[in-house]
């Protein structure tokens, strides 16, 4: 409680000391545990606590007032390159937010009720805020914004971005949740169970590449050509004993041989632009195309009608 009312100075410095001290608690204490396990434990057990005295709210408001401090961003727009001094504060503030959501958002068989109810509390309140403000996916995506627009090019994006992908799995929830919200609502409209889980069935498929088509078949040797000669400039210039004159003459000798090399790929190229379709075709056999969606449809087949010269005709399908 001493350091939340800290972060409520007016002096910068201390203000962020607090910050840190918060931090480090978030963090697990990590200079006082011996083990890993103990690091996670105090961890979680903090975030808990941490949340139970108002800490996320505090640093919510941190943030805002971060995102709309207009000093920071025209000093950044100044610099000419920027470094991790220009968003400290927000570092911070978003570190902190991380730990809390991440260790709340986790379930593990051993919490106790409390700590269900203040999971369900946090997640209402990060999905639903009160008082008429905006969800708080909504104000990390306005800061994606800022930056992507080049009003605030100091925001930190990683850290953002792993926030904003931690917030969103706790409030709405992965594969897993979807699936069985799915499910849920087809019994409540009385539709059957789903057979299968097309999420399932999308990570077992292989991944796949377009065909190559024209002149995209002669592309590859043409860059291995290139390659090759590309490959003994580097050699001549690390060369310390060549003279001058005989780097004339090579210069000459790799001019006429990239001639030779480009006209000799510019008549492949016409070649294969000569070549019937069937030709083409040919090349192309070993690419496989499934003939249907690897899950069952979701079109229930039975009587269909359509609409023929401006009559009614029903016909079984």
């Amino acid at each position: 409680m001493r350091l939340l009312d800290e972060l409520e100075v007016v002096v910068r410095e201390k203000r962020l000391s607090a910050a840190r001290a918060i931090l480090y608690l978030a963090q697990g204490v990590f200079g006082e545990c011996e083990t890993e396990s103990d690091v996670l434990r105090w961890s979680r057990y903090n975030c808990f606590l941490l949340y139970q005295t108002g800490t996320f709210a505090v640093f919510l408001e941190l943030l805002n007032m971060e995102i709309a401090n207009s000093q920071a961003c025209s000093k950044a727009l100044r610099k000419p390159a920027l470094s991790l001094a220009d968003s400290t504060e927000l570092r911070v503030f978003l570190s902190v937010m991380y730990l809390l959501v991440e260790n709340i958002r986790q379930q593990l068989p051993e919490d106790d009720t409390e700590w269900k109810t203040q999971r369900e509390t946090f997640r209402s309140e990060l999905a639903f805020p009160c008082n008429g403000e905006e969800p708080f996916a909504h104000l990390i995506f306005t800061m994606v914004t800022k930056f992507c627009s080049g009003h605030s090019p100091h925001f930190p994006m990683k850290k953002v971005l792993l926030l904003l992908w931690k917030v969103l799995l706790f409030t709405l929830g992965g594969f897993s949740e979807l699936q069985s919200a799915k499910e849920q609502k087809r019994a409540e409209v009385g539709l059957p169970p789903l057979s299968e889980d097309c999420i399932q069935v999308v990570k077992n498929m292989k991944a796949t590449a377009p065909p190559s088509y024209g002149i995209e078949l002669g592309e590859p040797q043409k860059r291995g050509r290139r390659s090759r000669k590309d490959s003994l400039d580097l050699y001549n210039e690390k060369d310390p004993f060549k003279s001058e004159e005989s780097t004339g003459a090579e210069e000459e000798e790799t001019e006429d041989s990239e001639n030779m090399m480009d006209t000799e790929s510019d008549i492949q190229e016409r070649d294969l632009m000569s070549q019937p379709l069937s030709a083409l075709r040919s090349n192309m056999e070993r690419v496989y195309f499934p003939k249907g969606l690897p899950w069952a449809p979701k079109v229930r087949y039975g009587n269909y009608c359509i609409i023929v010269s401006e009559k009614n005709v029903s016909v079984d399908l």
